[in-house]
């Protein structure tokens, strides 16, 4: 049979094995910050209805840097067959990360094909785990303008996945 004091003595390791939970758990920031971006995303983009679609992959720092190539498959001008456009192009900019997961991307576009632009993406952080703090695996973000590089003022949205560490 138990006795008082062995039940006593169990109660006593569950309840303190509780508290050490809390206390491992409280030591984790509910905050996120720009470290909270940090390492290589695949990149998805819509632009409008589907009218292209862009294929990238962008590095982040953990400081607020990014930098990123990216393909772009897009209706050829004046085309009236729905002959497409491959484009590829690279990307350097920066980034702001509010506590709550949202915050903005600043980027400096180059293509193939010549052209030059600055963007600024608003986004959400929309899947996290807890390493060292919050880090970011996915997030959606829409560009504020239309796009530079997609003619007819579409709107353009993306999604990235973060990639499991490795180099390129």
């Amino acid at each position: 049979m138990f006795s008082k004091k062995s039940l006593f003595g169990t109660a006593v390791v569950i309840f303190a094995s509780f508290l050490g939970a809390s206390a491992a758990d409280a030591q984790t920031s509910r905050c996120y910050t720009l470290s909270s971006l940090k390492g290589n995303y695949a990149i998805v983009a819509a632009y409008g209805t589907n009218i292209a679609l862009t294929l990238g992959i962008r590095s982040y720092d953990g400081n607020g840097n990014l930098t990123g190539t990216f393909t772009t498959n897009e209706p050829t001008a004046g085309s009236t067959t729905g002959a497409r456009t491959i484009l590829t192009g690279t990307q350097t900019g920066t980034y702001t990360v509010n506590c709550n997961g949202t915050g903005q991307f600043k980027r400096n576009l180059t293509t193939s094909n010549g052209i030059t632009a600055t963007a600024v993406d608003d986004f959400v952080i929309t899947g996290a785990i807890v390493q060292e703090g919050l880090v970011a695996t996915t997030i959606t973000d829409a560009q504020e303008t239309p796009s530079a590089i997609v003619p007819g003022g579409v709107f353009v949205t993306r999604i990235q996945n973060r990639l499991p560490d490795f180099a390129f």
